[in-house]
This record gives structure tokens, sequence and C-alpha cells, in this order.
């Protein structure tokens, strides 16, 4: 019980100290070279969350519209994660499953998986489609969010 005790107080401090050090504003630039975490930080959505998730987001959002057993989704799959996991706090990155979501797929005109939709305070930036490599993606997002390159 104790090292829970002292585990709090000492992620308190970090969280406190972290926060009062401009952590809400991305560095210039924006590298993307944050430290990586283990597992995927991409949520996955659908037309039901979509609202909330996605157009209410105080934070850019790149979605990718997705298929089951699709081959160039998989390949992205590791790329959209380490994306997401080093843009985290700057750019929120989430999923949808395209056959599930037709809905969604008519809306923002999706013809093909994988495809990238990138919404910044819920307008529609642009999308793009297709595999990319983690630095062509990058170079796209940032881009499209005016940032330095």
């Amino acid at each position: 019980m104790k090292e829970i005790v002292v585990g709090f107080i000492i992620a308190l401090i970090v969280s406190s100290m972290l926060a009062s050090s401009d952590g809400l504003k991305p560095p210039s630039g924006w590298n993307f070279t944050m430290p990586t975490e283990t597992g995927s930080t991409v949520a996955e959505v659908n037309a039901g969350t979509f609202q909330g998730e996605v157009l209410d987001s105080q934070l850019p959002v790149l979605c990718e519209f997705v298929m089951d057993n699709s081959e160039p989704c998989e390949t992205m799959k590791p790329i959209v994660n380490q994306l997401s996991s080093e843009a985290q706090g700057y750019l929120r990155v989430v999923k949808i499953d395209a056959s599930a979501n037709p809905a969604l797929v008519d809306r923002y005109k999706v013809t093909g998986a994988p495809t990238f939709v990138l919404f910044k305070e819920g307008k529609t930036l642009n999308s793009n489609r297709g595999e990319m490599t983690k630095e062509e993606l990058t170079k796209w997002v940032k881009r499209e969010l005016d940032m330095d390159s």
C-alpha cells in the first residue's frame, strides 16, 4: 500500500511539472520525436461516436478508414500507431471500419482503404488515399496543418 501511495504522489508531481512547462502547445516544428508508448493509441470510432471524438475534438484529428483483411491497411497499421504515439497531445489519430460505417464512407467520399481524412476544428482539411511511408504521412499531415517541416 505504501508503494502505491508513493507512486501516486510521484505521478502527481511529474504530471504537474509537465503541465506547467507549456505542455499544451506543440514544440516548434513538431518533429514527431516524442517517446513512443507501447500499445496502440489509435482509438476506434464509429458513426455513433464520430461527432464527439472527431468533429468536437479540441485537437486536429487524423481519421484512417480501414477494411478488415486489407493488406495495405495492415501495412499502414504500425506506421499509424507510431505516428499516433509520437503526436500524442498534438494530434488525435482514430480509425474507422469502412465496412461497418457506410454513412461516414459516403459522407467523406471514401473510395478505398486505407483513406486518411484530416480534420481541424470540426472541418475537413483534406484527404489522402493509399499506402504511405511514415515520412510521407507525417509530411502530408504537417503540410495540411501548416506546421514547420
